[in-house]
């Protein structure tokens, strides 16, 4: 298997914990990348494109994921979560939680997100 990548948004408190969750049942095969301005770059994507919502990639970067589809092939590499990430494979299921994750979730934390930003400068 191929090493998995997840850039996340090490500036989020909730979205922090829970990778550091993901970082402690994890196998090897899998590198956790803050969001830096060099990294979303090298990801290209601008940090608020990262910050939006996660990302993965997978096989020498040639499949790259975002929202659900990251988290499932993130839930697929640890094993307490596998069944997890193969529940998000399932068409009805899938689809409904990418639509939630999508339209109300991930906005939700991005939001929070910027104002944690303004409120610093």
């Amino acid at each position: 298997m191929s090493k998995l990548q997840v850039l996340y948004n090490g500036d989020c408190p909730i979205c922090s914990r829970e990778i550091a969750h993901y970082q402690s049942l994890c196998p090897v095969d899998v590198d956790f990348i803050p969001i830096t301005k060099d990294t979303a770059h090298e990801w290209g994507l601008s940090e608020d494109q990262a910050a939006a919502q996660l990302h993965a990639r997978l096989g020498d970067d040639t499949i790259y994921l975002s929202g659900v589809a990251a988290f499932g092939a993130l839930w697929r590499a640890i094993p307490r979560y596998r069944w997890l990430g193969r529940l998000m494979s399932v068409a009805p299921i899938g689809w409904l939680a990418d639509r939630v994750y999508r339209h109300l979730l991930a906005p939700a934390l991005f939001a929070l997100h910027k104002r944690r930003q303004r409120k610093r400068t």
